[in-house]
C-alpha cells in the first residue's frame, strides 16, 4: 500500500492543485481537487508507515521472548 500511495503522489506532485481528481472512498468513486487529495494521501502514507514499524518492532519483542523462553526451558526445534 504504501508504494501505491508513494506512486499516486508522485504522479500527483507536478499537477495543478484546481485540477479535479477521482478517489475511492470505502467503495465510492468521489470527486475532489488534487488539493484536497494530496495532503489525505500523505496522511494515510504517514499512519501506514507508522503502523508497520510498530509492527515489525512488536515482531522482534516477540521473536526475543520466544528465544529466551526456549532457552530457560531447553526447547529445541527439529525442522524437517
Amino acid at each position: 500500500m504504501l508504494t501505491a500511495d508513494r506512486l499516486v503522489l508522485e504522479t500527483l506532485a507536478p499537477v495543478p492543485k484546481d485540477r479535479k481528481c477521482f478517489r475511492l472512498i470505502n467503495g465510492v468513486l468521489v470527486e475532489r481537487t488534487v488539493a484536497d487529495v494530496v495532503p489525505a494521501l500523505q496522511t494515510n502514507a504517514e499512519g501506514l508507515k507508522n503502523v508497520l514499524e510498530n509492527l515489525v518492532k512488536e515482531y522482534k519483542k516477540k521473536q526475543e521472548e520466544m528465544e529466551t523462553w526456549k532457552t530457560k526451558n531447553n526447547i529445541q526445534v527439529v525442522q524437517q
